[in-house]
């Protein structure tokens, strides 16, 4: 640190010369004499530390047995445990970091998977069911029980058969006395041919607990684009009336070098029919004209496919910058540019988008008439409109909304050279934090501002 040292060295008061008045004013003069303390004119530098990524850091820790694909937090409040699933085990963590039970989950064939026994089934790796299992978390050692009835299913017809090897996101709604499971999985031929699972669908858990009726038929991918139009499912949740799908898929199933787009599915909990439908894509974008970056070549960039996201609320700060309700639910979404391949590159946005203002976008899309009609069996291919016909309207359709719902980069393009794949966004006091991994295992925290974003 450089410090400034100031000395006075000569005071002198005098009278100057009577002016227009005819009175004269005193006037105070000083000397001052200003030292650096490292030189006559500049500080010193302070001599660059390297940083020493091989220090080691002695935190409170819980090793799993292989690679993580999912997590869940329990919201029991007196309870507050970790489920921490990975291949072949689903393991319940402490506060401490301590494992508290363990569920084997597999392999197939052997004598310690616990949920192979479960089901009066015989188990085959190469054809699975995508059953699921009901765990009491409550019980010292759990013993998982199967949600599927044998005299219910067969290899053509399966409502109990609901997970995809491919991908499958799910929601549970609570609805007067008993829950909706909201199910999206990524299909191909295979998966829906036999023991056959569907896109979207909404199950509601028998009383008996051991099985699933099915609420909605459900919307799935037409037979000709199976195998050719994969639709990967990031994240889902619920909000108020809706239950929310997040997917990245082509914009144009019959050519398989589209451009990749995000879209936003959403079904109503009290009427969830196909025919409620709603989708609209979902865009992030850094538009330098909107920024007010007079300076750089004006380049517009579209961040297509999105990584990962978080449904939240935002602090005050970014609270009164978006203009939104303290009660409003954020859907926090980072993204990044995919080529035509699906490959994500290393150049990362953050974008908020409030769902009151999703929501209005996809009725106005209606009141507008830019939408596109869904076949009633597809969740993909659409033909040329949606026109009124009679008493006879778009809104009894599931129904694309042509027009893309945008918002802002968050980090005006400084995002470069990193690739985010997961984010969460918490409140401190007045701000809004958010915490992303990246490709490359590291997390990085920053303070967000619409205008500017501070790493902590």
């Amino acid at each position: 640190m450089c410090h400034l040292y100031s000395g006075v060295s000569t005071v002198a008061v005098h009278n100057q010369v009577p002016g227009r008045t005819g009175r004269s004013t005193p006037s105070l003069c000083m000397w001052i004499q200003t030292q650096a303390a490292s030189g006559r004119h500049a500080c010193a530098s302070a001599p660059r530390t390297p940083v020493d990524f091989t220090v080691k850091y002695s935190l409170t820790h819980f090793q799993a047995h292989g690679a993580i694909q999912n997590l869940a937090v329990s919201r029991d409040a007196q309870q507050r445990e970790v489920f921490v699933a990975c291949r072949n085990a689903i393991q319940a963590v402490s506060s401490a970091m301590e494992k508290i039970w363990e569920v084997k989950t597999g392999p197939v064939g052997s004598p310690d998977c616990e949920t192979c026994r479960a089901c009066d089934i015989e188990t085959d790796p190469g054809d699975p069911h995508g059953i699921c299992y009901f765990i009491d978390s409550s019980s010292p050692q759990p013993e998982p029980q199967c949600l599927y009835k044998k005299e219910q299913n067969s290899p053509s017809f399966c409502p109990d058969c609901l997970a995809s090897p491919l991908g499958t996101k799910v929601t549970i709604v609570e609805q007067a006395y008993t829950m909706l499971f909201f199910v999206a999985a990524s299909v191909n031929d295979k998966v829906v041919q036999r023991y056959p699972r569907r896109s979207v669908s909404v199950m509601r858990p028998l009383s008996t607990e051991d099985g699933f009726h099915m609420v909605m038929s459900g919307l799935t991918v037409l037979p000709s684009l199976r195998n050719s139009y994969k639709i990967d499912y990031i994240y889902s949740f619920s909000s108020k009336d809706h239950v929310y799908f997040l997917s990245l898929q082509r914009e144009d199933p019959l050519n398989s070098n589209s451009a990749f787009q995000t879209r936003l599915g959403r079904l109503p909990t009290l009427i969830p029919e196909v025919w409620m439908y709603r989708e609209v894509v979902l865009e992030c974008r850094y538009d330098p004209k909107r920024r007010r970056r007079r300076r750089e070549a004006y380049r517009e960039v579209v961040y297509n496919g999105l990584q990962a996201a978080h449904l939240g609320r935002a602090g005050k700060d970014l609270m009164d910058e978006l203009r939104v309700d303290e009660r409003e639910d954020i859907l926090f979404g980072v993204f990044a540019v995919v080529d035509e391949r699906g490959d994500p590159e290393k150049n990362s946005a953050l974008c908020a988008f409030p769902l009151t203002k999703v929501n209005h976008a996809i009725d106005m899309g209606f009141t507008l008439k830019t939408i596109i009609k869904v076949r009633h069996v597809s969740l993909l291919l659409w033909s040329s409109g949606c026109r009124s016909e009679g008493n006879v309207t778009c809104s009894d359709k599931a129904t694309l909304v042509a027009q893309p719902y945008y918002r802002l980069d968050l980090f005006n393009r400084k995002m470069r050279n990193v690739l985010f794949t997961a984010v969460l966004v918490t409140i401190n006091g007045n701000h809004t934090l958010g915490h992303f991994g990246t490709s490359d295992g590291r997390i990085l925290q920053v303070a967000i501002f619409q205008r500017m974003s501070v790493i902590m």
